[in-house]
């Protein structure tokens, strides 16, 4: 299951009916009238090898329809995994549609009828080593435009991923690990990891994001590209992945991303960041009760300190005699908000002593 999942991705879940015309491409779903199977050949070749393989067809439509057969080059995949094809002509290092050798220029088929094309991919024997990539193409047209045309129509077909066999480079390099901000107010926290190909084959990452809190325990494990989408040779790819949490979350997080590459040899490639998460709601409640508290406690003891001074008798013209009485019930208030707002000062000290600490 796994392996029929790794191929899907490399055409973006199954190709696309696709027409290259120009600003005006147009997709269309298979079961417009064509289905081709396999979705993607992909094996292991030599030098000066013919590598002969089949696709079965079928006219899905409601009409005879008259099928016509054709090569592309894969000049690389676009952010969504889907190939990018290379204009005829224009050379991208991994050609491979010239060495496909087609059966016939068109082929008709009746509505519901199914057929098997053979073909074969003579491989030069100057071929250079690593992954060579093209598709073969059905058209509803004899002439497809190329990049800069303006027709419409559609193409379907078949992914050929081949590996020549020689010196073979299996290198991959992370280039960036990181979340899109440093601080969320939730444990919803997005992921960027960006792994560029060094090699001639393609990279396949696979790995783990281990988060940990700001005492050290383990709070989650996120996977990064468990579908093997793969990365082409000679370029970049991001992979996103979120984690979220349901349990409260508040603080500093430790985030460390290791990754696997290689069919034959594995590699490994890791990196780390650190993020926060502070709910600012409940926050701002906390230090809300704390500043009310303050507050009340400072009105209590004013109002402490007066009943008091009523009590004892001191009015306006009296307030001289009574001086020293005053200003010792005055000294008490003055202790009690001194210490309020000292666990006060104290409690927002800690919380920036946390911060700078594990910042």
């Amino acid at each position: 299951m796994k392996e029929t999942l790794r191929k899907a991705i490399l055409i973006g879940a199954g190709l696309l009916l696709m027409t290259f015309a120009g600003a005006g491409t147009a997709f269309a779903q298979a079961s417009e009238g064509l289905n081709i199977k396999p979705a993607i050949v992909e094996d292991n070749v030599k030098p000066g090898d013919s590598y002969r393989f089949s696709l079965a067809i079928t006219n899905i439509g409601a009409d005879d329809r008259t099928f016509y057969l054709s090569t592309q080059d894969i000049q690389g995949l676009d952010d969504n995994g889907l190939p990018i094809f290379a204009p005829q002509g224009v050379a991208t290092g991994y050609e491979l549609s010239s060495w496909v050798e087609l059966p016939s220029a068109s082929i008709t088929l009746k509505a519901g009828e199914s057929t098997t094309v053979a073909l074969t991919a003579h491989v030069p024997n100057g071929a250079s080593p690593g992954a060579h990539f093209g598709a073969v193409f059905l058209s509803d047209k004899a002439n497809q435009p190329g990049a800069n045309g303006s027709g419409v129509g559609f193409n379907v077909g078949s992914i050929i991923s081949l590996t020549i066999a020689g010196n073979i480079t299996n290198d991959a390099k992370l280039r960036e690990f990181s979340t899109g901000k440093v601080v969320y107010g939730v444990a919803n926290v997005d992921f960027n990891t960006k792994i560029e190909n060094l090699g001639n084959v393609l990279v396949r990452p696979h790995g783990v994001i281990s988060i940990t809190d700001m005492f050290g325990r383990n709070v989650a494990n996120v996977e990064v590209n468990d579908s093997a989408a793969p990365v082409f040779p000679g370029s970049e790819r991001i992979y996103a992945t979120t984690w979220n949490s349901d349990s409260f979350a508040v603080g500093r997080y430790e985030a460390v991303g290791s990754f696997s590459y290689g069919d034959t040899e594995k590699k490994t490639i890791s990196g780390s960041t650190s993020f926060w998460v502070l709910p600012l709601k409940p926050i701002a409640i906390f230090l809300g009760i704390i500043i009310g508290i303050v507050l009340a406690l400072y009105v209590a003891v004013k109002l402490y300190i007066r009943r008091k001074l009523r009590d004892m008798g001191m009015t306006s013209a009296s307030r001289t005699d009574m001086n020293f009485y005053a200003r010792k019930y005055q000294r008490s208030g003055s202790r009690l908000i001194v210490i309020t707002l000292a666990v006060f000062l104290v409690s927002v000290a800690f919380l920036a002593v946390l911060f700078f600490m594990f910042a």
